[in-house]
């Protein structure tokens, strides 16, 4: 399914300058009968973003009645829904100059079935030799997503199921597609995203939900070598939800005590 400002079409403007430049945003939400989960935040987090961007889109109210349209058609109990805002067509080069009308795309996928093996049986992690470049966009989802790219390419070439990308001063920053938890003791890490990555919507309600589990939250900047001194490791993002880390290169991992008790507050809010 794919929704076009709320029109069913397989078509889009060659000159769109979110296909000229990655020029927009977009979030991905998981659907459960066909409820997008965390819509509030989805929200809230495109209009951060095309706030930060200075594209000129303000018809929420459209872009609400499209995402119930595209809902509608899904059967499956699990699917996968992603809503970007472009800029649109026009400007000339880079400059955005005369664009004035931003288009909503929402297409529909189905639910990655191995999401549900990882979460019962635990993945491995590989760090990765791809870099992430300190940016002002940082945090932002923006379309441009060649670094994400390049580091799935690489994993691609892996016998694990995700890596951890680092910038380039090499401190951790994410997974391919997830942001990264490790406890020690009563404290949960996580990376901090100023500079590079992708502030994730798991990410935020997790870091409520383990202060409200009586865990402390530090982001830090870090190198994977801290990793040797972790109990635990998990990552997450709105589609996988919490997902427990069994092995990173030579450090292996075997508590999930923090991810149990996040994900029953989790479920329970």
């Amino acid at each position: 399914m794919v929704l076009l400002n709320g029109i069913n079409t397989q078509q889009i403007e060659i000159a769109d300058r979110g296909l000229q430049y990655g020029d927009g945003c977009f979030t991905t939400a998981l659907l459960i009968d066909g409820k997008p989960q965390y819509w509030p935040s989805h929200q809230a987090r495109l209009e951060n973003a095309v706030k930060a961007l200075a594209i000129p889109f303000q018809e929420w109210k459209d872009l609400n009645d499209w995402v119930k349209k595209a809902c509608a058609d899904i059967q499956e109990e699990k699917a996968v829904l992603k809503v970007m805002i472009t800029r649109g067509s026009g400007g000339r080069g880079y400059s955005p100059k005369g664009c004035s009308k931003p288009n909503v795309l929402i297409t529909s996928s189905t639910f990655p079935q191995h999401y549900e093996i990882w979460a019962k049986k635990g993945i491995q992690l590989a760090v990765l030799r791809s870099r992430l470049g300190h940016s002002p966009l940082a945090g932002i989802k923006h379309l441009n997503r060649l670094e994400q790219v390049i580091a799935k390419a690489e994993l691609d070439e892996l016998n694990v199921e995700d890596g951890i990308v680092c910038d380039m001063q090499g401190a951790m920053v994410e997974t391919t597609a997830s942001n990264l938890f490790w406890r020690v003791k009563n404290t949960l890490f996580t990376p901090r995203l100023s500079c590079a990555g992708v502030e994730g919507i798991m990410k935020m309600h997790i870091t409520k939900c383990a202060k409200e589990c009586g865990y402390e939250i530090n982001e830090v900047e870090a190198e994977p070598s801290v990793l040797e001194h972790a109990d635990e490791v998990f990552i997450t993002n709105t589609l996988m939800g919490i997902i427990p880390v069994n092995q990173c290169d030579s450090y292996t991992f075997t508590s999930r005590e923090a991810l149990e008790l996040i994900g029953k507050r989790l479920k329970a809010c």
